[in-house]
């Protein structure tokens, strides 16, 4: 193992998530690599505080204590009172702020942890279970094996190589995969979709998505409800872009323009097509 296949591996097995002889893999790197041991307590060290800024969040003001703090605001209470309510305030509103901006920091981090471990399992290249099956075959034999329906998008200049059921971290997900003919730059295309109903994975609908770099690999994230797309490519941020819908790529849709759905892109879903 290379300091590539860590770097690769460096979340999942921080997670817990690997096998156990790619976590001895990873240990026996470490072991006899000084940069990559680095890397991977420094990641560690990342982790161990955030965990410990959350831990520590103070909690909503006692009901008691508001009370107190309401009777000195209306109260006829001396000036030295009253300014000593304005620091309680102060405190609470800088506890508050330091809460919002941790729970920010912790919905970043989640989604950068998704998009590593979609990455790291489409690089692996699985073997799939099934190929060249058309749209409508793939949605079918998703069909009962996860607990949401797989619309399958079409992307311009592609076919559906085939797919197969992965995980990404706990959720398991639909995998497919694409290629792109002979006469376009060669690449292969990984699309994961899985259920997400308690919001773990911070991203929007595709109105204007954002290309996200991981790894060598371009990454684009969206949802529709309850479920999660994540596009991986090793083609460039223009090249991706060029997949999807031209007026996602454009912000806000000009008046009187329809409005884009998700995640069918370009095309309805294929057990309705004709």
């Amino acid at each position: 193992m290379n300091c590539l296949d860590v770097a690769t591996l460096q979340m999942p097995y921080l997670d817990g998530e690997l096998l156990v002889d790619e976590s001895t893999g990873v240990e026996e790197h470490l072991s006899t690599c000084e940069a990559c041991s680095k890397t991977m307590a420094a990641e560690r060290n990342v982790r161990n505080q955030l965990k410990s800024q959350l831990k520590t969040a103070v909690p909503q003001m006692p009901e008691a204590m508001r009370q107190r703090v309401l009777g000195a605001i209306h109260g006829e209470q001396t000036s030295k009172q009253r300014r000593r309510f304005v620091g309680i305030s102060a405190a609470a509103a800088g506890v508050a702020l330091i809460a919002f901006a941790g729970h920010a920091r912790y919905k970043n981090y989640q989604r950068t942890l998704y998009l590593e471990d979609a990455v790291s399992r489409h690089a692996k290249q699985y073997p799939l279970e099934i190929q060249r099956p058309s749209a409508a075959q793939l949605e079918a034999w998703f069909g009962g094996k996860l607990d949401h329906r797989v619309l399958v998008p079409q992307f311009p200049n592609t076919t559906t190589q085939g797919a197969r059921l992965l995980n990404v971290r706990d959720k398991q997900a639909a995998y497919i995969r694409y290629d792109r003919p002979p006469d376009q730059r060669p690449a292969q295309l990984g699309l994961f979709v899985y259920g997400d109903k308690p919001g773990d994975v911070d991203v929007g609908e595709l109105q204007a998505p954002d290309v996200e770099a991981s790894n060598g690999y371009n990454v684009v994230s969206w949802r529709d409800g309850d479920v999660v797309y994540q596009l991986v490519s090793d083609l460039d941020e223009h090249d991706v872009r060029q997949l999807l819908p031209s007026q996602a790529t454009k912000g806000p849709l000009e008046p009187q323009q329809p409005t884009l759905k998700s995640p069918v892109l370009q095309a309805s879903p294929a057990s309705f097509q004709r």
